[in-house]
């Protein structure tokens, strides 16, 4: 009883500063999960159209980071971590964003 308390004070505690983001993409799920998964294909797709995506560094695994630059038009960069909490292959993906912006 008394971790379910933690639990549910630790997402009261956070809840105005999550977003929770779902989507279901009409492919394979191996295909979706490589594309989430693997670097080469994050740089070319990940972030606003007109910004470009470079990494620093990416070990997929829970635990480790994807830490990446995003440039925008104005040549503006913005730096932002992903780390991994939650890996099931190939349909479930959990991450935690950092970024300055937000903070």
């Amino acid at each position: 009883m008394d971790s379910m308390r933690s639990e549910t004070s630790l997402q009261a505690d956070t809840a105005d500063r999550e977003i929770v983001i779902s989507r279901v993409i009409d492919a394979p799920p191996e295909l979706v999960f490589e594309a989430f998964t693997e670097v080469r294909h994050l740089s070319q797709w990940w972030g606003p159209d007109g910004f470009t995506t470079t990494a620093r560094a990416f070990e997929f695994r829970v635990g480790s980071e994807w830490d990446f630059v995003m440039r925008g038009p104005d040549g503006t960069d913005y730096p932002e971590w992903i780390s991994w909490t939650e890996i099931v292959r190939p349909e479930t993906l959990i991450t935690e964003l950092t970024s300055p912006v937000f903070r």
